[in-house]
């Protein structure tokens, strides 16, 4: 969780100085949610994210090294530095972000059908927000994977905005369990930035995917306490102040300092664990920053074409 803060606090920063590539959706307030999930999996389950992945990238274990260069363009990075955020690696079985709301949902569930059929005991995990659920192929989905009783878990990081959009302006109830309830999928909602009731759900719901037991819909309930986009600078921001403030009062790495230090952690300990992921954060942009650009020939690579 210290990484993944400290990892888009530098990115933020790096954008406005024009060395990542696109926009940049932050992940801060919501780090517990890619943790807790992330922990519960194996090397062979599959992973889906979306535009808001970073978080889920390296909860993953993916290339910090490789993730940055993807950022900033470089040859290196996880997809040759043509994707930007919108990234892939198989070493950890991440197979996609897609910056288009809704889409990641289905490849999910092609995974999970794909595990069920070799029965290798795999699940697939993919993670959406709020605004997924408008999206009727969510809806195909949620159908099917209960009816085929697919080894899938949903997380819904649920923190009440679709964008600029209050969620609560677009669903008549904003208990959003209720909606894969209509499918007959087993649900579950628990607090995104508990790490440990986080990952207690993530575990039982993998555990009953793994089984046979059909899917899961986890509902996280959260908040991202930075903003939902940024360019060259920073979002303006135009949520109200006393919301803010509440949540930033939960904030998922306060909430884990004050549990571990109440359970006996030291404090010069919690002060080793930020310090190191400053290290390593700083040591993948030096790495990015001194890798190769793609070569003009690159364009040509990987390209689909037919044959005159």
């Amino acid at each position: 969780m210290a990484l993944i803060r400290e990892y888009e606090e530098r990115v933020m920063e790096l954008r406005t100085a024009g060395e990542v590539v696109g926009p940049v959706h932050p992940y801060v307030g919501q780090e517990a949610i890619a943790v807790g999930v992330c922990a519960a999996l194996r090397a062979g389950d599959s992973l889906v994210s979306h535009y808001r992945g970073h978080g889920h990238a390296l909860a993953r274990g993916v290339s910090i090294d490789a993730l940055t260069a993807e950022l900033l363009g470089r040859k290196s990075g996880l997809c040759g530095g043509r994707a930007a955020a919108l990234i892939s690696d198989p070493a950890v079985n991440l197979l996609l972000s897609s910056g288009i709301i809704g889409a990641g949902i289905p490849i999910a569930a092609g995974a999970a059908m794909t595990s069920q059929v070799r029965g290798s005991g795999d699940v697939a995990v993919v993670f959406l927000g709020d605004g997924g659920l408008g999206s009727g192929v969510v809806h195909e989905t949620l159908l099917m994977a209960t009816a085929q009783r697919l080894p899938l878990i949903l997380v819904c990081e649920h923190n009440g905005y679709q964008g600029g959009t209050r969620s609560e302006e677009v669903y008549p109830d904003l208990d959003l369990t209720r909606i894969p309830l209509g499918h007959r999928m087993r649900t579950v909602s628990v607090d995104g930035n508990d790490v440990g009731a986080v990952h207690e759900a993530a575990a039982e719901a993998v555990a009953a995917a793994r089984s046979g037991a059909g899917p899961t819909f986890v509902e996280a309930r959260t908040y991202l306490t930075r903003f939902h986009l940024q360019f060259d600078k920073p979002s303006t921001e135009r949520r109200p102040a006393a919301e803010l403030a509440h949540w930033r009062d939960r904030d998922p790495l306060l909430l884990a300092r004050e549990r571990l230090l109440a359970a006996g952690t030291a404090e010069e300990d919690l002060t080793a664990v930020a310090r190191e992921a400053a290290d390593r954060v700083a040591a993948a942009v030096a790495f990015a920053r001194s890798a190769p650009w793609p070569a003009p020939s690159d364009v040509s690579t990987n390209v689909w074409a037919e044959k005159p």
